[in-house]
C-alpha cells in the first residue's frame, strides 16, 4: 500500500535565492528528483516482469508524461511496451450534475470501461488493438489511424494510464501477479509568511495553463469547475493511493516560478473579459442542465482574485527555462 511520503517544501524566500546564475543548478536538482524515482520504478517493473502497470491519480499531477517517460525508459532497457489512456475511453453522454448544473466528467460512468478492459485483455493475450481517440477540444472521440495499432508479444508491458486507472473495474481487471500499480500526485508546499500554495494550488495553476493551452478554456472556466474535480476525488483519492504500491511525488520544487507568473497572466485576462463583458461562456457549462455560462461565478471570481493575491508574490521565470523533457511541458504548452 502505498503512501504520501517525502513532502516537498519550499518558501519564496528561497526561490527568489534561486534565481540568477543559480537558476540552471536549482532547476537540473528538481527535474532530476523527479527523473530518478521514474528510473527506480522503471527497474521495479523490469525485475518483477510484470506484464501490466496501472496508473492513476487526480488531475493535473503528470500521468502523461510520467507515462511516457517510463515506456522510453523500458523501451531502452530492451522492453517492448505500449499504453493506453482511460481518457481515450471517454463517452460523454447521460452525465450527472452537481446541485450548480455542472456535469461530472470526473466520474467513472462517463469512461466506456466495458472496451477499455476488453482491449487491455485483448493486448495482453498478444492481439492487435487499436484504441479509440478522445479529442479534448472539440470533446468528441474520433477513429485512430490503423497505424496507431498495439500489439505486444508475451514479454511485452503493457501500461494504462488515468484517474480511475487503479480502479477494481480496471486494475483489478488483470492478475494482481502480473501488475505494478502507481498513484502519482504532486505532494508539496510553497509558503511565504503562511502557507502560500498546498498541493491542490499547484495542480490548479498546472491545470489553469494547460486549460488555457489545450483546451480553449479561460482561467475563469477552470475555476469554476475546480468544485466538481475536488469533490469527485474526495470519492476516489484515498481509495486509489491505498491501492498502490508505489506514490511518485511530481512536485517540481522550482514550478511555480513558472506557472505562477502564466497563471496570473491568465487570471488577469478572464478578469478583464468580465469586466468588459467579452468572458466566453465555459466551455464545462455546455452540457448543464442549468441554462447558465457559470456554475456559480461569484464564489469563481472569489478564487480568482484570491489567486490573483497570491500569484503576485512568486518571481518571475521565462517558461522557456524548462527543460524539454519535463514533466511541466504537460501543462505549460511548450509541446
Amino acid at each position: 500500500m502505498a503512501e504520501l511520503t517525502n513532502k516537498k517544501q519550499t518558501t519564496i524566500e528561497e526561490l527568489e535565492e534561486s534565481l540568477g546564475y543559480k537558476l540552471p543548478t536549482f532547476i537540473k536538482e528538481s527535474e532530476s528528483e523527479f527523473f530518478e524515482r521514474v528510473g527506480e520504478i522503471a527497474e521495479l517493473v523490469l525485475s518483477q516482469k510484470k506484464r501490466a502497470v496501472f496508473i492513476s491519480g487526480p488531475t493535473s499531477s503528470g500521468k502523461t508524461t510520467f507515462t511516457d517517460r517510463l515506456t522510453r525508459i523500458l523501451e531502452k532497457a530492451g522492453a517492448k511496451a505500449a499504453y493506453l489512456s482511460l481518457d481515450d475511453y471517454y463517452v460523454v453522454k447521460d452525465l450527472t450534475f452537481d446541485e450548480d448544473g455542472r456535469p461530472d466528467y470526473e466520474t467513472k460512468d462517463v469512461l466506456d470501461l466495458k472496451r477499455a478492459c476488453a482491449d487491455i485483455k485483448s493486448v495482453l493475450d498478444n492481439q492487435t488493438v487499436i484504441p479509440p481517440k478522445f479529442d479534448f477540444k472539440t470533446r468528441e472521440s474520433v477513429v485512430r489511424d490503423a497505424s496507431e495499432a498495439i500489439t505486444l508479444s508475451d514479454d511485452g508491458i503493457l501500461i494504462v494510464e488515468g484517474l480511475h486507472g487503479l480502479s477494481m473495474e480496471v486494475a483489478g481487471s488483470v492478475p494482481s501477479e502480473l501488475v505494478t500499480k502507481i498513484f502519482i500526485a504532486p505532494y508539496g508546499d510553497v509558503y511565504a509568511d503562511s502557507r502560500l500554495f498546498d498541493s491542490n494550488d499547484i495542480r490548479l495553476l498546472r491545470r489553469i495553463v494547460r486549460d488555457y493551452h489545450h483546451r480553449n478554456a479561460t482561467a475563469l472556466t477552470t475555476v469554476d469547475y475546480w468544485p466538481m474535480i475536488e469533490k469527485s476525488e474526495e470519492a476516489y483519492y484515498n481509495d486509489y493511493l491505498a491501492r498502490a504500491d508505489y506514490h511518485i511525488n511530481s512536485f517540481l520544487r522550482y514550478e511555480v516560478l513558472v506557472t505562477a507568473p502564466m497563471a496570473l497572466d491568465i487570471i488577469e485576462e478572464s478578469l478583464r473579459g468580465v469586466a468588459d463583458g467579452t468572458i466566453p461562456k465555459s466551455i464545462f457549462m455546455e452540457k448543464s442542465n442549468q441554462d447558465k455560462c457559470f456554475a456559480d461565478l461569484t464564489k469563481a471570481l472569489k478564487r480568482c482574485e484570491k489567486l490573483k493575491e497570491c500569484l503576485k508574490q512568486v518571481p518571475i521565470v521565462d517558461a522557456t527555462r524548462v527543460p524539454s523533457d519535463s514533466i511541466l511541458n504537460e501543462f505549460i504548452g511548450n509541446n
